[in-house]
């Protein structure tokens, strides 16, 4: 379906309802992307979207509007009938669900969007007027990479085809604080980094066994002469502290006594690392917007979900039979997933990432083989 075809064009008022989670909300920058050159100014482009993910987009020129909307705050209901109120007020001509929930199709229906462009789920196609299916086998909807289901709503309203590279860009300010970080942990400008992500909003089955990392920094700086920064949101700031604690060495640091530690303090750090090791988490998928080479650790979540092209990742996970189960707290208690993914195992191919042996990223890393 073309917008155009209705009467929407250039000069209309777009929104886009944007993915509440990190690592959604990056894969969907293709589409985000796409959707901007498909309207370009003067139409208005708005973002509809949780407060933190301003600092996301922050560097991105896309959006000519950002309204923030939380819905698990302190008070929902208002935050909702904020949003509906605003939506009536400035009357949306076209508006993509990236969600696939029920609430987000209602709360665009009480807005007065005059077209709502979204996946058929959740019992919510009867408040949709552009309707798009899941791929499915019998009644069961079939897994598919992230950013192409979001670039199948783009190509919905009319999008020609658009490149799967995910974007996100830094600030001045996010870089100049990147710099501040580095200087004041001792890190060396010389020194090549890696950044072991230790984080996981989703639930605690998606991070990796404290001890394994321990067991990981210790091997990369007796092994190696690169320098490991601890990334950690402030739900994990105990844990990091513990990580350098007990490595207890001078290239083995945290940026988790930084003042604040938002979605653009993460950016301005990974910006700076030449190799990201990371759980399936919003960081991961931060770091490989910026372009970073990635050994990407994947517990109860199976590699489809992010599987990308253009991002340069090396993909490690224990084949199990509950691979893939979702949960955010192991459902058998034994945490196998992330337990036997062993730190010798996410070292080996470390090394091999970096060129010390059989590097596929080496020469783009200008480490010498």
């Amino acid at each position: 379906m073309s917008p155009n075809d209705d009467g929407v064009g250039t000069g209309q008022i777009v929104a886009l309802f944007l993915p509440n989670w990190v690592g959604d909300a990056v894969m969907a920058t293709p589409a985000i992307r796409a959707i901007r050159k498909r309207y370009p100014r003067p139409a208005r482009l708005i973002g509809i979207m949780r407060p933190k993910m301003a600092e996301l987009f922050a560097g991105c020129d896309w959006f000519d509007e950002k309204w923030l909307w939380e819905p698990k705050g302190r008070a929902p209901v208002l935050s909702d009938l904020r949003l509906v109120f605003r939506m009536r007020a400035c009357p949306v001509d076209l508006l993509v669900l990236f969600p696939n929930s029920l609430h987000s199709a209602l709360l665009a229906f009480l807005g007065g969007a005059r077209q709502r462009i979204g996946y058929v789920r959740d019992c919510r196609g009867w408040l949709l007027t552009g309707k798009v299916f899941p791929p499915r086998k019998g009644r069961k909807i079939q897994p598919r990479p992230m950013v192409e289901s979001y670039l199948r709503l783009a190509e919905a309203v009319g999008c020609p085809p658009e490149s799967p590279h995910l974007e996100l860009h830094c600030t001045p300010e996010e870089k100049r604080i990147g710099e501040a970080i580095f200087r004041s942990v001792g890190f060396s400008e010389e020194t090549p980094t890696v950044g072991l992500v230790y984080a996981g909003a989703q639930g605690p089955a998606r991070r990796p066994p404290v001890e394994h990392y321990i067991q990981l920094a210790k091997m990369v700086v007796s092994q190696t002469e690169w320098q490991v920064l601890v990334v950690a949101g402030p739900d994990e700031r105990e844990i990091a502290c513990r990580i350098c604690e007990t490595v207890s060495h001078s290239r083995v640091k945290t940026m988790v006594h930084w003042p604040s530690l938002g979605l653009s303090v993460a950016k301005a750090c990974l910006a700076r690392c030449q190799v990201v090791i990371s759980p399936d988490s919003g960081p991961r998928h931060i770091a490989a917007a910026l372009g970073k080479p990635l050994i990407t650790l994947y517990g109860p979540t199976t590699p489809i979900w992010g599987a990308n092209p253009t991002v340069k990742s090396m993909d490690l996970f224990v084949d199990l039979p509950c691979l893939g189960c979702l949960k955010p707290v192991c459902p058998y208690g034994h945490h196998k997933c992330m337990q036997e993914l062993k730190p010798e195992r996410v070292f080996e191919a470390f090394c091999s990432l970096i060129g010390q042996g059989r590097g596929v990223f080496c020469d783009e890393l200008g480490v010498a083989a």
